[in-house]
């Protein structure tokens, strides 16, 4: 007997199947059979439409609950993916960083060297695994559009054709629709909450691969898109949260969740501020706030054996979702969050954080992109004249080819924050001894000399809310870098006073959202790229072979030697 059924396989790709010989006996063979016949990879199950429910789908356990003219609807299975991880050796290292468009005499390579004797040091953040939950990558630059469904690809295809050829735009609304379901899809694989500019680049790259999308009535063509994709991804999260599924960072901004105080739907919204990608992420499968709260007991205990760094690691990425909820829900004091969770103020374990909060590695991008920023800073640096550099010279006194990449790298970030309109005295305090009290402090490093060398400090530590958070780091910029870890860590805002140091750190050091720059430091970044053209703007002229007016010009001394900063002038 031949049977007929509606197979649904997208929203938008609705098949007939003809069945000659009657279903099959099997649920499988069912499933197989629609798999062939309409030429589908992958694993698939199978729904049914049941009338009795008010056409609601339920799973297909038997054939024999389907019947002819039916409703069924394959659903596509999430493979199971294994990955075999393996330490990054110095060779994937070293090939990493030879990518960057750097000469040898520009800057320093960087190297990061690990104390034998320091067991949780045993692991850096090339080790660290991200749990399954979380995000593992940030906002793409530029965008990349999802793969659409056939059809809808299709579909576009014949549209482009046509505005290419007459200037046609595309208006089918149901299209439109299924293709905002998919960005919104895709946007929150990236974030819950995308800003401005990043709904920008979305719309941006959809008209620029499918120019029949550009709407006659925006100078752009990608406003009314925008538009639309920013009240989708306020409708896509409300969907979400009446799903079974906790989505802590939409949940944490629902008006039941907040004080009496922040009931307003717009106060108090806490999202990614500073390039999150895992904000909040949602707790492991299987794990909750009350499982998640043993295992860090037990991390406690573990944090006071020898040669575990492995188990450590383990289960500091397995609680890291609980620490989130904890710092940015609660707030807590750093003294009371250093008590709750001792193994986090290590070196190891705040540079593993900051790769799980932001899948980025915090020190070896740092160090990088100083070394390569440092040789045209330099040389900004020394052009600087009045009391910002005044207060500069004596720093870039003592840098010469001579000296250690730390000393020089200290002398560069000092520079920096005079150079910006910032004091480094606001961060950095010189000390005596360590027994000082630094209670009234709330954010500073601490770098304790010696009585018999000056030059070289005895340590280096970080005091956050007057508490020694951190100890060890050896010289002022590596503690600016844990600084950062910390930051991140405890979900902390920058110093005001230092509000445009610490946006260097992180949008141009650390390259985290670095689209979007306060003035002052755009006009840094722009400054310290090409430092010799900004002296003389005629210099690149000379260099061609004409002169200001487009003349040929003789050889003359500007094309064989290099233009002199003004402090080297005689």
């Amino acid at each position: 007997m031949s049977v007929q059924l509606r197979v649904i396989i997208e929203e938008h790709d609705i098949r007939k199947l003809m069945l000659p010989s009657g279903i099959p006996n099997t649920v499988e063979d069912l499933v197989s059979l629609i798999v062939k016949t309409f030429q589908l990879h992958g694993e698939f199950g199978l729904l049914y439409e049941d009338t009795d429910f008010g056409n609601q789908f339920f799973s297909v356990t038997s054939t024999a609950e389907l019947h002819d003219k039916a409703t069924v609807k394959i659903i596509r299975k999430e493979p199971t993916i294994v990955l075999d991880l393996h330490p990054v050796d110095e060779l994937g290292l070293s090939s990493t960083l030879s990518s960057v468009d750097t000469t040898a005499d520009e800057s320093e390579i960087y190297t990061s060297t690990v104390d034998e004797d320091d067991d949780h040091a045993s692991f850096s953040s090339q080790d660290t695994v991200l749990p399954v939950s979380c995000r593992t990558a940030p906002w793409p630059v530029p965008f990349q559009l999802p793969e659409f469904s056939r059809d809808i690809e299709l579909i576009l295809a014949e549209a482009n054709k046509s505005f290419l050829a007459s200037g046609t735009h595309f208006r089918d609304a149901s299209v439109k629709s299924a293709i905002m379901q998919d960005l919104a899809k895709a946007i929150f694989s990236y974030t819950a909450y995308p800003s401005s500019l990043q709904i920008a680049s979305v719309a941006e790259a959809l008209v620029e691969k499918f120019p029949c999308l550009k709407e006659p009535g925006s100078f752009s063509g990608m406003y009314g898109w925008q538009q639309r994709l920013k009240y989708k991804m306020h409708n896509y999260r409300a969907k979400l949260k009446a799903r079974k599924y906790a989505y802590p960072e939409i949940e944490v901004n629902m008006l039941k969740r907040k004080l009496p105080s922040n009931t307003t739907p717009a106060k108090n919204v806490r999202r990614p501020k500073k390039a999150e990608v895992n904000y909040l992420p949602p707790h492991p499968v299987g794990e909750n706030q009350d499982t998640l709260e043993k295992e860090r007991l037990e991390l406690v205990e573990e944090i006071t054996k020898k040669n575990n760094a492995k188990i450590i690691m383990e289960k500091m990425s397995k609680t890291f979702s609980s620490r989130r909820v904890e710092v940015v829900t609660l707030s807590p004091a750093v003294s009371v969050f250093k008590e709750r969770w001792p193994a986090l103020f290590s070196e190891a374990q705040i540079t593993a954080e900051f790769r799980r909060i932001t899948t980025v590695a915090l020190e070896e991008t740092f160090m990088l992109k100083l070394d390569w920023y440092t040789p045209r800073l330099i040389q900004l640096f020394r052009a600087k004249g009045g009391a910002a550099g005044a207060r500069m010279h004596p720093l870039l006194n003592d840098v010469n080819e001579s000296q250690s990449v730390e000393k020089k790298r200290d002398a560069v970030v000092c520079c920096l924050m005079e150079y910006l309109g910032e004091h480094q005295e606001d961060l950095f305090q010189d000390c005596q001894s360590e027994h000082e009290d630094h209670t009234d402090q709330t954010m500073k490093v601490i770098v304790i000399h010696d009585a018999m060398s000056e030059d070289d400090p005895a340590d280096v530590f970080v005091v956050i809310e007057g508490i020694q958070v951190l100890k060890g780091c050896g010289n002022k910029t590596k503690a600016c870098v844990l600084l950062m870890g910390l930051i991140y860590a405890l979900n902390l805002e920058y110093p005001k006073k230092l509000k445009y140091t610490f946006e260097v750190f992180q949008k141009i050091f650390l390259e985290l959202d670095g689209a979007k720059l306060l003035k002052r430091v755009h006009s840094l970044k722009m400054i310290s790229r090409d430092y010799s053209k900004r002296l003389n703007p005629n210099l690149q002229k000379r260099q061609a072979g004409v002169d200001r007016w487009g003349r040929p010009a003789p050889i003359t001394r500007f094309q064989a030697e290099p233009l002199a900063l003004p402090s080297e002038r005689g």
